[in-house]
């Protein structure tokens, strides 16, 4: 075997370069070492090869996955979707077949908008908007947004005195921590926000007087965190705890502007919000009077579970964007996933994995979380 040697003028070039650019070799070193390091994260750690429009993830780790499926019935084609899970091996199984669930006639479609994960994972909250289209007049449609119950392996649970089996003119529903009673809101905004038990059907009016201009739900704990405008005496915008057994109502902060989003913490400690269309604003809520504040850019944006940072999708939320950390003591942004542009995503509760789905098809992958 031959052996090239480089001729000695090259190789006294070669070392003369090395020494006259020290910090060159090293950011070589640290540019490959990184390089590595992103080649072995882009492998995701399971991979759900269907459309997915929409995903949940439950306290322990399983996801849900709304799968559209498109049927013609004579001149028209209608929408009903399929429910799966995976599990955090990979495993998965379809629990809710759209045909079986909502058969034909009349040619009815249903389109999953959410699910929500029961704080125990045993059951599932499926909002979804359902249209019943006429197939001699395609513009006859009728409908509106209502909330299916299931559990966990797609057992429908049906709401007592329901005409449609499910609780009707109601969307963004979630389990309160019993496993037994479903929180909802109504209205097209403000909202009110209202309860059932399933089992007898019983329907109130929480907080009655009051409506929100946003809710997001804490129902491990049976909580919410809301906002709105006739909350307080002064009438002043404001962010309020609400329990939603007892229905009591506690101020945490008057608020001089909202431009929505608003999130809370796994510990529900933290409130997160925009506060306009550039800044993330977050609320202690044991020390409210010190919120912190960070130019981040509008998107949606989610709690890591060390809490002084967020996971942050730029851009619009119908709109695929990249991924970044923003602390929110220093400021800082890290790209994840070589900014890779996703559709959707959420942080796995117990914050070592992320769930995505991808822009165009909306394959869903689990990768582990930087």
């Amino acid at each position: 075997m031959r052996i090239e040697k480089k001729p000695p003028a090259e190789r006294r070039r070669h070392a003369n370069l090395a020494r006259q650019f020290p910090a060159l070799a090293a950011a070589l070193v640290i540019f490959l070492a990184a390089a590595g390091a992103a080649i072995a994260q882009e492998k995701p750690r399971f991979t759900f090869e269907e459309d997915v429009a929409t995903f949940a993830v439950s306290q322990d780790n399983k996801i849900a996955c709304a799968v559209p499926r498109m049927k013609r019935i004579k001149k028209i084609v209608i929408e009903r979707d399929d429910v799966w899970v995976v599990t955090p091996s990979g495993g998965r199984k379809r629990i809710l077949e759209g045909d079986k669930f909502m058969p034909a006639p009349p040619p009815t479609q249903f389109v999953v908008d959410s699910l929500a994960w029961s704080p125990d994972g045993r059951r599932i909250a499926m909002n979804m908007t359902v249209q019943v289209i006429s197939t001699e007049d395609t513009s006859a449609i009728n409908g509106g947004k209502q909330i299916a119950l299931l559990g966990e392996d797609g057992q429908e649970i049906k709401v007592a005195g329901s005409k449609s089996r499910f609780i009707e003119d109601a969307w963004n529903g979630a389990w309160l921590a019993d496993g037994q009673t479903v929180v909802y809101l109504t209205g097209v905004g403000p909202f009110k926000i209202m309860r059932v038990r399933p089992a007898d059907g019983k329907i109130t009016e929480l907080f009655e007087g009051h409506t929100f201009d946003a809710v997001t739900w804490d129902t491990k704990k049976n909580q919410a965190y809301a906002v709105g405008r006739n909350l307080s005496i002064s009438g002043r915008l404001a962010l309020v705890q609400l329990d939603l057994v007892n229905e009591t109502v506690r101020e945490i902060s008057r608020l001089e502007e909202f431009f929505g989003r608003l999130s809370v913490a796994s510990s529900g400690k933290r409130v997160g919000y925009f506060e306009n269309g550039d800044t993330i604003t977050v609320i202690d809520v044991a020390n409210p009077q010190k919120p912190t504040r960070v130019r981040a850019g509008i998107g949606r944006f989610e709690f890591a579970r060390d809490e002084p940072r967020v996971l942050l999708k730029r851009g619009p939320e119908e709109k695929s964007g990249d991924l970044v950390w923003v602390g929110l003591t220093d400021g800082s942004f890290r790209p994840i996933l070589h900014a890779l542009l996703v559709r959707d995503f959420r942080i796995t509760p117990d914050g070592e994995s992320i769930v995505v789905t991808d822009p165009g098809r909306r394959i869903l992958k689990a990768y582990p979380l930087q």
